[in-house]
């Protein structure tokens, strides 16, 4: 009887409680949750921006090295020619 009593009393007490939530309230959990929504749109826009930066710095960065070798590679055909020459 007396768990019973305690049960039907948490169940009054929480359909009170229920009724003191204001729409408003409501309101506001819904503009955070779209908030939310929306930053963790941007977040993966911006992910995926920073991905295509990545793989445009590491295309750079092998055309560079690419460069750097051939210019090596055209000095040391300069040196050679230059050890050549004889006045």
């Amino acid at each position: 009887m007396k768990r019973s009593a305690a049960l039907f009393t948490g169940l009054i007490l929480s359909v009170t409680l229920m009724g003191c939530s204001s729409s408003e309230e409501v309101d506001q959990l819904s503009q955070l949750t779209n908030k939310v929504d929306m930053l963790s749109d941007q977040v993966s826009s911006l992910q995926g921006q920073q991905d295509q930066l990545a793989g445009a710095v590491n295309d750079s960065r092998a055309a560079s090295d690419a460069a750097y070798q051939e210019a090596m590679r055209a000095n040391q055909r300069i040196d050679n020619i230059a050890d050549s020459y004889q006045k």
